[in-house]
């Protein structure tokens, strides 16, 4: 049993260091969807919202970063981490008119994915 145990936290771990990955590819990519807004004044004013000037500064989140699993530990944190992600998706829906990164999906499907075997390891969600 313990050996099903330790595999199962392992999987954990490394779903973690996927969504650390993500998590950093989603903010890079972000930061260059703002870059290419920001080229015309009129752009920036008028087609780029509010939120998506916030999103990176949302998503950076130094222990989602470096120490994810240790700060799954903690169900909060974990929480806090899937709710930020699930506002901008949500976010994204309602203005489809801007080409947004496919990473922000890909961050969501890790996190559902981490979700679920930290259910099967029986870790706090």
């Amino acid at each position: 049993m313990e050996v099903a145990t330790d595999n199962r936290l392992k999987k954990v771990e490394s779903c973690c260091r996927h969504v650390e990955r993500h998590l950093r590819l989603a903010i890079s990519d972000w930061y260059h969807l703002l870059s290419r807004l920001s080229l015309s004044s009129d752009t920036w004013l008028f087609d780029c919202q509010w939120w998506m000037k916030n999103v990176p500064s949302q998503l950076d989140m130094p222990w989602a970063f470096e120490s994810l699993y240790e700060s799954i530990q903690r169900p909060s944190m974990f929480d806090i981490l899937v709710v930020k992600v699930d506002e901008v998706c949500l976010s994204m829906k309602r203005h489809d008119d801007v080409d947004y990164p496919k990473s922000m999906t890909e961050l969501k499907d890790s996190l559902k994915v981490l979700q679920q075997e930290m259910i099967n390891a029986n870790m706090a969600v």
